[in-house]
């Protein structure tokens, strides 16, 4: 799967951060302040974007259907 690709079309962006020994690349959105970092951070990225919404239950009106 394309991860960066598609996490790039939702406006996230990539950093290093050169403060360690070895730079860690560090994907962030400008909009929603979170930030990933490690070998499956663009795949967090495209999953908090694109997550699916909570199912609308069933009876959120507290009646009851009668057949």
């Amino acid at each position: 799967m394309p991860w960066r690709l598609i996490a790039k079309a939702f406006g996230w962006r990539t950093a290093t951060d050169e403060d360690a020994e070895t730079p860690t690349l560090v994907v962030w959105h400008p909009r929603l302040r979170r930030h990933f970092t490690g070998s499956e951070a663009w795949k967090r990225a495209v999953r908090l974007s694109i997550h699916a919404p909570l199912p609308y239950p069933v009876n959120a009106d507290g009646k009851e259907s009668q057949s």
